[in-house]
């Protein structure tokens, strides 16, 4: 390490654990301040562990060193194409850091936000916290002008007291959403296990989580839904809701979901109601949810869209099967081509450009109308392949286009916002 010729800003450490210390007057003499150290065999271990532990952070505390870790799987900047994640993931950069008391649960849901284009102001996993903790961390979320949403999965706090108001000081400028890991004693016995994480109190937690404003995830997907929520779209200023959908089904089920998530569904007026009939044909719903009866025409759509956003009653829209359609319009001119040979590749060609144009229009023009509207406008996808992205870039854009695989995670995240939106006010 001493052979290295220019200055070092971080050094990466995986020898054994029992190795680590007599690398510490390296570190000092290198004039080495930061420390991200990979290697387990420490606290999560036991008693002997602990104690190593201990003497480590004595060590470089008396060495004026700085250590992440120990036992994690890493950090990365986006902004500056850093990685060094023990997973070979490289998300874009973008206004939410992820940080993470778990470095495989952590690398997982970096890898689902680099597919679904969440961008990423930074990732940690804090491991063992021997030094740097997450009221540290959030200390740091507190003054970084690059986080815009504040993403974590948490199984134990050192200092609840300091965690807590830090949150609510963030929260009040960006949002903080939270996974607690540990809910129960079979997963606070997990957690101990590989961290060496104290269980604690989860009714104290949560409801020390809703004081602060912190956003309660239930799952490990929610945090990315959230997030890709949280990051994209304006906050709704309350909980009505408009639904746009291609069929019946699921404008019913949507209104179950929104009943079931604290959010009102209201009955139309005689006014919108007499506007979108001069748009669709005479038998479509007349009522919210409104199905538009497999219309295709985007000018019409947007027209639709316009008219509930502009509606005094209406705080939010959800939308369901107008994007993804090119997916099932592309296995019916397949199929076409195959049955009858007048029809070509070109053909085929042709009607997925016009569906791929349709689509990348009405996300265009939906953000336009949220930039206008300052209302949220979430899409649930008809089909989703292996190209389906939960958040589109519009370039230029204030905002993102959202769109979702089912009607309950546009419905969940519409109403966490509302929640949050809600917080803020008091």
């Amino acid at each position: 390490m001493t052979e290295i010729p220019n200055p070092v800003d971080l050094a990466v450490v995986t020898v054994p654990a029992n190795k680590v210390l007599s690398l510490i007057p390296e570190f000092d003499q290198k004039k080495i301040k930061n420390v991200l150290l990979i290697s387990s065999g420490f606290g999560e271990v036991g008693e002997e562990g602990k104690i190593l532990e201990k003497e480590l952070v004595k060590k470089a505390r008396n060495a004026g060193i700085l250590i992440i870790g120990p036992n994690t799987m890493g950090i990365c900047n986006p902004y500056i194409s850093f990685y060094c994640v023990g997973s070979h993931v490289r998300p874009p950069s973008g206004g939410t850091v992820l940080l993470a008391q778990s470095g495989n649960l952590g690398t997982q849901i970096l890898a689902f936000a680099a597919k679904e284009d969440i961008g990423i102001r930074a990732f940690c996993g804090s491991g063992n916290e021997a030094m740097i903790t997450i009221e540290d961390y959030m200390e740091g979320f507190e003054v970084d002008d690059k986080t815009k949403t504040v993403v974590l999965y948490v199984e134990s706090v050192k200092n609840g007291r300091r965690f807590f108001e830090s949150a609510k000081r963030v929260g009040q400028h960006k949002p903080v959403i939270v996974l607690k890991g540990g809910r129960t004693e079979a997963g606070s016995s997990a957690a101990a296990s590989h961290t060496g994480a104290m269980a604690s109190d989860i009714k104290v937690f949560m409801a020390a989580c809703r004081q602060a404003g912190i956003v309660q995830a239930e799952s490990p997907m929610d945090l990315l839904d959230l997030s890709a929520a949280f990051s994209s779209l304006p906050l709704p200023k309350g909980n009505k809701v408009a639904l746009l959908t291609l069929g019946g089904g699921w404008g019913v089920v949507a209104s179950d979901l929104c009943e079931e998530n604290g959010l009102i569904v209201p009955k139309l007026s005689e006014e919108v109601i007499s506007k979108i009939n001069k748009l669709l044909p005479p038998f479509w719903s007349h009522a919210n949810p409104i199905d538009i009866v497999g219309e295709m025409n985007p000018e019409t759509y947007m027209k639709i869209l316009e008219e509930l956003i502009q509606w005094p009653e209406c705080d939010a829209i959800i939308h369901m099967g107008i994007i993804g359609r090119k997916i099932m319009i592309k296995a019916i001119m397949e199929s076409t081509a195959i049955v009858d040979k007048k029809y070509d590749s070109k053909f085929v060609e042709n009607a997925l450009r016009y569906a791929e144009g349709f689509e990348k229009q009405t996300i265009e023009q939906t953000v336009k109308l949220m930039e206008k509207y300052n209302k949220p406008i979430i899409g649930v996808y008809l089909l989703n392949d292996d190209e389906t992205r939960t958040v589109t870039e519009v370039n230029g854009g204030k905002y993102k286009g959202v769109n979702f695989i089912t009607p309950e995670k546009a419905v969940k995240s519409l109403a966490k916002m509302y929640q949050y939106s809600q917080w803020l006010k008091v």
